[in-house]
């Protein structure tokens, strides 16, 4: 059974709107190192919304500091270009995850929620690994499952079918996806990626965040991404159907001479700041 084609899929990843036009410009003001504080706080500030929804998201327990933030210039000057630039980019695209998904069996807020804290979870594994762009993968956390809203979306028709492999094979959840479709979420993700004109190593790491070894140009981002969507799904977050058969793989454990005990200590660490996740979700 394949109801529609890849081609067909990247054609409909069109009609996922693009980034908005304020997202773009923060986007560019924090690769600029001549952008000063006061430039990137006034770009925020244009957009009361996106203002509000940036500090709701910095007052929350995930960034632990003792003294609420009032503004969004004390928000760069404390949290710094990139941690803003990710919340940023995680207020852009709320209005995008934040759906109900009957193919995955995910409720309405599950993807978002999901999203978010394997985002956070990725920056915390890749200081611990040393990985040296933190920032870079909260973005691949936050974005490694967007390609199930396309597929949620155009074929839902095909789920059934995948949900009954999955049931009576007892294989992996993108495995049947793969086997009914010819091809996963994952790789639908990738191409929303490289619409929204995100760096390759990004787009590689939505791309393969379910087959790690097939990285190329940045495999420790990739195994990050893998690895925290493994621990999310250990956690019970936006487990679905998709949390079906799924197993670390040992190879991203290697790349990033990592073991289970220290991912095991960051589930920890993130699962006690669980309580305000709610403080994640714009209003």
């Amino acid at each position: 059974m394949n109801p529609v084609s890849l081609d067909e899929i990247v054609r409909r990843v069109e009609e996922i709107p693009a980034l908005p036009q304020y997202a773009h410009k923060v986007l560019k003001l924090t690769e600029d190192p001549s952008t000063t504080v006061t430039e990137l706080s006034e770009a925020i500030s244009r957009d009361h919304a996106l203002a509000a929804k940036v500090l709701r998201m910095a007052n929350s327990a995930y960034y632990g500091y003792a003294r609420r933030i009032y503004t969004i210039g004390d928000a760069v000057i404390i949290l710094g270009f990139g941690t803003v630039r990710n919340l940023v980019m995680a207020a852009s695209i709320y209005h995008v995850m934040d759906r109900e998904l009957p193919g995955y069996v995910l409720a309405r807020g599950e993807l978002w929620k999901q999203s978010i804290v394997c985002a956070l979870m990725a920056r915390k594994l890749a200081r611990r690994c040393s990985y040296d762009n933190p920032e870079k993968a909260f973005v691949a956390g936050l974005m490694h499952d967007i390609g199930k809203i396309i597929l949620n979306t155009y074929l839902s028709e095909a789920f059934a079918v995948i949900l009954d492999k999955v049931n009576k094979e007892k294989v992996p959840f993108m495995t049947a996806e793969e086997e009914v479709l010819g091809f996963n979420h994952a790789v639908v993700g990738g191409k929303v990626a490289e619409k929204w004109n995100l760096p390759e190593e990004l787009v590689e790491a939505i791309s393969l965040h379910h087959n790690p070894g097939g990285a190329r140009i940045s495999p420790a981002l990739t195994a990050i991404a893998h690895l925290t969507d493994v621990a999310c799904m250990t956690m019970g977050v936006g487990l679905g159907a998709d949390g079906l058969l799924y197993p670390y793989d040992g190879y991203a454990l290697k790349v990033l001479r990592i073991t289970h005990p220290d991912l095991e200590e960051i589930i920890s660490e993130v699962s006690d700041s669980m309580f305000d996740v709610d403080s994640l979700f714009p209003e």
